[in-house]
């Protein structure tokens, strides 16, 4: 079974509260390097993941108290503000924007 490793980021600048990161809430569309467009609606303790027309993918914070990293085999997500970095096995990690 491949290993994923997943590195945290942090809010930083004017009101961000050192040490917490940031991840948007409700349903947000992102456009990633790969072409592929991909919608999270993020539940705090979970995310809803649905790339292009796909069927949706529930994916579990992990940790459990995590509010910016979430996975289940064969994917990761790191969010953070603006960015995501979804992680799928046996593929390149991929960089998404809102």
């Amino acid at each position: 079974m491949p290993v994923i490793l997943l590195a945290a980021c942090v809010a930083d600048g004017p009101g961000a509260e050192p040490g917490v990161a940031s991840a948007p809430r409700g349903k947000t569309t992102y456009r990633c390097d790969d072409g592929a467009r991909m919608v999270v609606e993020n539940r705090g303790a979970s995310v809803i993941l649905t790339l292009d027309d796909n069927a949706p993918v529930t994916l579990p914070a992990s940790p459990a108290d995590s509010r910016i990293r979430y996975g289940a085999p064969p994917y990761a997500l790191l969010l953070d503000r603006n960015e995501a970095l979804l992680m799928k096995s046996g593929a390149a990690p991929n960089t998404c924007r809102r």
